[in-house]
């Protein structure tokens, strides 16, 4: 997030550049809160009555949740397409957004990780070690 600010005022980016990067920035928080809005949901599921009622009260936390977890990945096949592929078809469009939307779910299990050893006080990092490195500097990750 340091980033943001330098970002935001360069001139080398232009309105879509910043707002993909600041996207990127935000995402790890729209999976926690997906998170928690699918957590809340379903303890109201639990402890509530039926699933209609709760369905039926909760149905902001349902529309939110549909925004923040679905609505930008789908959305980003279409303009993919428009970009960088216009040749293809929309559908395609569509079917890339739904792919990529499909395969984001480990970002959930990332986002929760990360978030988790942040409030650890976890914040190191140790480069992976590759196998034609001989030596490196500062921590190197190894087998376990």
């Amino acid at each position: 997030m340091r980033y943001a600010n330098r970002i935001v005022g360069s001139r080398h980016y232009r309105a879509r550049g910043v707002l993909e990067s600041l996207y990127t920035f935000f995402q790890p928080l729209a999976h926690l809160a997906t998170l928690l809005l699918t957590a809340v949901m379903v303890v109201a599921l639990v402890l509530g009555g039926g699933a209609a009622e709760v369905m039926l009260a909760a149905w902001p936390l349902a529309l939110a949740l549909a925004v923040v977890s679905i609505v930008p990945f789908l959305l980003w096949g279409p303009v993919y397409r428009r970009e960088f592929a216009p040749d293809r078809s929309r559908i395609k469009g569509l079917l890339w957004g739904l792919a990529l939307w499909l395969y984001a779910y480990h970002l959930f299990v990332v986002s929760t990780r990360g978030f988790v050893r942040l409030v650890r006080g976890r914040t190191g990092w140790a480069k992976t070690r590759r196998n034609s490195e001989t030596a490196g500097v500062g921590p190197v990750a190894t087998e376990s």
